[in-house]
């Protein structure tokens, strides 16, 4: 083992890092003493791997252009077949520093100004925005919610779909609800697709990080069909906890498709990844299992903890089933309050941040959206402060 507990359970100040989650989060808010539990990064240090393979950069001295290599292919290929038995041919993977800026330019490059382009909600929103920022039309497609959990609602997509919609935008693991979506459902999204001749992007960002039990099934294990219209986005960042590095990549099985997505990269001049991001991809892909096997049992725990924890104390609050991500789901209609009275009880009562489920559109009303990715002592403390004023929470 590279790591062990420790690297989980400590608990390190990322305030005074130019941190999203804690300094942007205490400006928004105005507070120097906040418990943020909605950003979506971890507050585990990342793999020892990384951190000795990133000093070995530094220690150089030089930080010029940088190019990817072999190693970050192979690194890329060896953990697709690793996690899901995929072979995936180097040509069909595609360099793009981010998910959002691939979706973004996925919508650009493949469908047409003012086309419909389909979702479901609620909607992880960056996807979202992809489409209405490219000037196209969202077309949403709401989840059903049933007592096994969230469901696509097939039917719907079938009355919605129109000549003008040209593409489906499908999260899998789906943020922010944390369904997996069964080979099943993939394969009636497949060919929900190949019937209506929509192109198919993917964002599997989230793949690696699931609940004990579950199993993931790429988008890249449906028939040829429909991976002649697919596009997968994907990424790292999510598993070793290294957004901060901006590296992702596509992997397009079509040539035609391909293309079109290379030569609009190749006209925003996104050539070069940053100094650390290739090696990055190389050592987490192959030197980092340990760490890797350890953070999703550790997730796992803290899940069972807060399950056991809200229960207890906090028995309003119902957290949905979680099969993938970090992210927990959570019900508070039964609280009895609005989402505005809510939200205030949060940040000015409880003292602790999470988001609220209608940043995810109006499919998110009823809900929040927390992120467990934290030492449990963390947890533990921003519960507590929960604990302490849920009762006026009742009251309300």
């Amino acid at each position: 083992m590279t790591e062990n507990r420790a690297y989980f359970e400590t608990i390190l100040n990322r305030r005074g890092t130019n941190c999203a989650r804690w300094d942007t989060m205490d400006k928004k808010y105005q507070k120097a003493n906040m418990i943020h539990l909605g950003v979506a990064d971890m507050d585990f240090q990342s793999p020892l791997p990384i951190r000795e393979h990133f000093k070995e950069i530094v220690e150089h001295g030089i930080f010029g252009y940088s190019d990817l290599d072999e190693g970050f292919y192979n690194a890329i290929r060896r953990w697709m077949n690793r996690q899901y038995k995929l072979e995936v041919p180097k040509e069909w993977i595609v360099f793009c520093p981010r998910i959002n800026v691939a979706s973004s330019i996925s919508v650009e490059a493949l469908t047409d100004k003012g086309s419909e382009v389909m979702i479901h909600s609620p909607a992880y929103s960056p996807l979202y925005q992809a489409i209405i920022k490219n000037e196209r039309i969202a077309v949403e497609s709401q989840l059903i919610l049933t007592e096994q959990g969230y469901k696509i609602d097939f039917e719907a997509l079938e009355q919605k779909v129109t000549d003008k919609t040209q593409m489906l935008i499908v999260c899998s693991p789906h943020n922010p609800v944390g369904r997996v979506w069964t080979k099943d459902e993939l394969e009636q999204i497949g060919a929900f697709c190949v019937q209506h001749n929509l192109v198919l992007f993917v964002d599997e960002i989230h793949s690696d990080i699931l609940a004990k039990g579950y199993k993931f099934t790429s988008a890249l294990s449906l028939s040829s069909e429909v991976l002649e219209r697919l596009v997968v986005a994907t990424s790292l960042t999510k598993t070793f906890n290294i957004p901060g590095v901006i590296i992702s990549y596509m992997i397009i099985p079509n040539l035609e498709l391909r293309e079109k997505i290379q030569n609009y990269i190749d006209r925003l001049g996104m050539h070069n990844p940053n100094i650390f991001a290739a090696t990055a991809v190389e050592v987490a892909y192959t030197k980092c299992d340990d760490w890797y096997e350890e953070m999703l049992q550790y997730i796992d725990e803290n899940e069972a903890f807060t399950r056991t924890y809200f229960k207890a104390h906090m028995p309003k609050f119902t957290i949905l089933p979680r099969e993938g991500t970090y992210l927990l789901w959570i019900d508070y209609k039964d609280v009895g309050c609005s989402g505005e009275t809510l939200e205030k009880w949060f940040l000015e009562e409880a003292n602790v941040s999470v988001y609220m489920g209608t940043n995810f559109g109006e499919a998110g009303k009823g809900y929040i959206r927390m992120n467990i990715a934290s030492p449990r002592a963390l947890l533990e403390e921003a519960y507590g402060r929960m604990t302490k004023v849920y009762h006026n929470l009742l009251n309300k």
